[in-house]
């Protein structure tokens, strides 16, 4: 190889690396702002879910509402899929007693107070950021990997 082919490889590569390195900066801006968003919107969860307690007042919730060993089986809502692309996604389904798929909101209450059902809603969403937050992890980890064979191949 000549040194001007060599020359223009390592530009080449220098290249491919600062736009790595840049989306690299992007992942981590983007994946920091996630986990951000996963704690306040757990946190705002909690609150809610305090505040409904406060409501109840002297309610208290009997043990005989919750599932046990003896009660009978169902399915879950929402299930975490593992795409052919590596990408986790979160599978949601719809209320349906006949199937198995029963909502646990009302099993404390035909009409629960509003401040549950928005703790509820609050803790699907801090969900679906989590499986968002493990994308960007995973697709950081790529880049990184990229990164680092990239230096070794170039010798940079």
């Amino acid at each position: 190889m000549s040194d001007a082919n060599i020359k223009s490889d390592r530009c080449a590569a220098g290249q491919l690396l600062d736009s790595l390195y840049l989306n690299m900066f992007h992942l981590i801006e983007a994946h920091t702002q996630c986990r951000i968003d996963i704690e306040r919107t757990n946190s705002d969860g909690a609150i809610l879910l305090a505040r409904t307690k406060f409501q109840q007042g002297g309610q208290s919730i009997s043990t005989a509402q919750i599932p046990t060993e003896n009660s009978a089986e169902f399915n879950a809502l929402c299930r975490v899929i593992n795409a052919a692309d590596d990408d986790i996604s979160i599978e949601r389904h719809p209320v349906d007693k006949e199937n198995g798929y029963v909502d646990p909101l009302y099993w404390f209450s035909v009409l629960p107070p509003m401040s549950l059902r928005n703790a509820v809603d609050k803790f699907k969403r801090t969900i679906e950021l989590i499986a968002e937050s493990t994308n960007l992890q995973r697709e950081l980890n790529k880049v990184l990997n990229g990164i680092g064979r990239l230096r070794q191949s170039a010798a940079l």
